[in-house]
């Protein structure tokens, strides 16, 4: 007795079942199944059993979640090597010259800015535009026509007059005409890798190019 009230639990050797000693389980596993499949069984109505088909389908349908846990588990661990692949891989690009869309390129000192034209079809007239900051055009450069393909292009640093113009970001706009039409071209700068971040929320890998920020490491075309 406590309290008044009779302790019949503990009389019979059984512990009250109080939410003290309750455990939550939020999902259920292979045991856990069998534990129940086990139990129906030996809880069925020995006139009325639980019908073959039934049965197999109960197995079946526990066989393909429990594939699939499975499956969900494998890829994820696959991601993860993946990830960290990339991350390793991405780290021996610091310091090294990569190729990636885009017409914005920075100018080291004594350096050059090179890079590709993307031309989907033969076009004529092509002219590059190299623009500062402040987007004055600097120097322009003219190729004439040239056949579809990537070609590569380099521009020495030098302005119209010949002189050497300073370290920073400068922009490489391509014009030509197609089918008639002037039109801008698509374009590709090589950059230098700075460093490389790994985005732990979703596991993006960045890299950081010197003076141009920071780009998706899948973006990158070419490594050099």
């Amino acid at each position: 007795m406590t309290n008044g009230v009779s302790n019949d639990y503990t009389d019979l050797g059984l512990n009250a079942f109080t939410s003290e000693n309750r455990e939550i389980k939020k999902e259920l596993g292979q045991a856990d199944f069998l534990a129940l499949l086990t139990t129906q069984l030996a809880n069925q109505d020995p006139l009325t059993p639980v019908d073959n088909k039934e049965f197999i389908s109960q197995m079946s349908q526990f066989a393909s979640v429990d594939s699939l846990q499975t499956l969900v588990t494998q890829f994820g661990e696959l991601s993860n090597s993946l990830t960290s692949n990339q991350a390793l891989q991405a780290s021996a690009l610091v310091g090294r010259s990569v190729l990636i869309e885009g017409n914005e390129g920075y100018l080291f000192d004594e350096g050059v800015i090179a890079g590709q034209l993307n031309l989907d079809s033969t076009t004529t007239n092509i002219r590059f535009e190299i623009k500062d900051e402040a987007g004055q055009v600097v120097r322009s450069i003219e190729i004439g026509t040239q056949e579809a393909g990537d070609i590569d292009f380099i521009w020495d640093g030098m302005n119209n007059n010949g002189e050497r113009m300073p370290a920073g970001n400068y922009t490489v706009a391509a014009y030509g005409q197609v089918g008639g039409a002037t039109e801008q071209l698509k374009t590709s700068v090589v950059a230098r890798v700075q460093s490389v971040n790994l985005d732990s929320s979703d596991g993006l890998i960045m890299v950081n190019l010197t003076g141009l920020g920071q780009v998706n490491f899948n973006d990158i075309k070419e490594i050099g």
